[in-house]
């Protein structure tokens, strides 16, 4: 891995505002959460892990949601529960991490609206349509794309007013346009890439994008190796993505939603194995050792984006103030 830095990028990185819009921890109440401090020791300012996706039922998504609330609040000499922009910044003078989750996919509300407030009041903060296959809400990437049914236009009209960032990643195209269209705040892909770079299912045309920008949004660079490229999670990768949607809508519509976790020592295969359907063949899903890049990548990234003529104010936003200015326009 690259760690040299010039002084101009140290002194970038020294004070920047650093959001990770998504991490790809697998959520389980058997998570070890103090994997987080590879956020910390990479001086991350705020995280969103998810609690749940479209794989479990929702039961086990509250029992995640639990056991992570009960960690972090044990753990406040290091992090911060945070719901509101109030919470981020009193974390980060005081030097510790702000932590919210997320959600991917609808399969968590039961067919229950009144479960969006539950998962708000819980600290949930953001949320998915769907998981890459449909369900009730929503279509999803790897499945066939029906669009954003009743229940999700009422889910995002929900979220809306509760103040939780509308989330389009892993979701189908259309669905995507109609969940963009429907929502009266800004919308974001949390953590998806470029088709046009690296042409994958769970990657997102230029129409998405444009559309994403159009709200007041932000993309997130996903660092996982299949979404940049041939499992390649070099700098050089990730800066291809980057500049290509920077050029497209812009900077102030790129941000960092690495999907990064540290070794967890969780074994994960056998869900995997009991629902191959989510992730279908194909799709580079079954190459070995996928790679995963994520925070320990920001400094070499910060010295590419100087070398490519990025000014100071542009990578601050790529590396966080972007999505910072979603969350305050969002969260109530």
């Amino acid at each position: 891995m690259e760690t040299y830095m010039s002084d101009r990028s140290e002194a970038l990185c020294a004070n920047a505002f650093i959001w990770d819009a998504h991490a790809g921890v697998f959520p389980s109440p058997q998570v070890d959460l103090n994997l987080l401090d590879d956020w910390r020791d990479n001086n991350a300012n705020y995280i969103s892990i998810n609690v749940g996706f479209d794989v479990m039922g929702w039961q086990q998504t509250m029992a995640t949601l639990a056991h992570y609330r009960r960690w972090i609040l044990a753990n406040d000499h290091k992090f911060v529960l945070a719901g509101t922009m109030d919470d981020v910044d009193a974390a980060r003078a005081s030097g510790k991490l702000a932590v919210s989750f997320d959600i991917e996919g609808m399969v968590a509300m039961n067919s229950d609206i009144n479960m969006v407030s539950a998962y708000y009041a819980l600290g949930v903060r953001q949320m998915l349509f769907a998981y890459n296959l449909n369900n009730d809400a929503a279509g999803g990437c790897h499945d066939t794309d029906m669009g954003l049914t009743d229940f999700g236009h009422e889910i995002v009209t929900e979220m809306n007013r509760l103040g939780m960032i509308v989330d389009c990643s892993h979701a189908a195209h259309h669905t995507t346009m109609d969940i963009m269209e429907t929502s009266t705040r800004p919308c974001v892909f949390s953590h998806s890439n470029p088709t046009a770079i690296w042409d994958h299912q769970r990657n997102i045309h230029d129409d998405q994008i444009k559309a994403c920008a159009a709200t007041g949004g932000v993309i997130g660079m996903n660092g996982m190796g299949i979404f940049l490229g041939d499992n390649d999670i070099s700098v050089d990768a990730f800066m291809k993505h980057i500049c290509y949607v920077c050029e497209l809508v812009g900077p102030e519509h790129v941000g960092l939603g690495f999907d990064y976790s540290p070794d967890m020592k969780l074994d994960v295969t056998e869900i995997l194995k009991s629902r191959p359907d989510f992730w279908p063949k194909g799709q580079q899903y079954d190459t070995p050792h996928i790679g995963h890049g994520g925070p320990p990548l920001i400094p070499a990234l910060v010295d590419r984006m100087f070398e490519h003529g990025f000014e100071d104010s542009d990578i601050r936003g790529i590396l966080g103030e972007n999505f910072r200015r979603v969350a305050a326009a969002t969260w109530t």
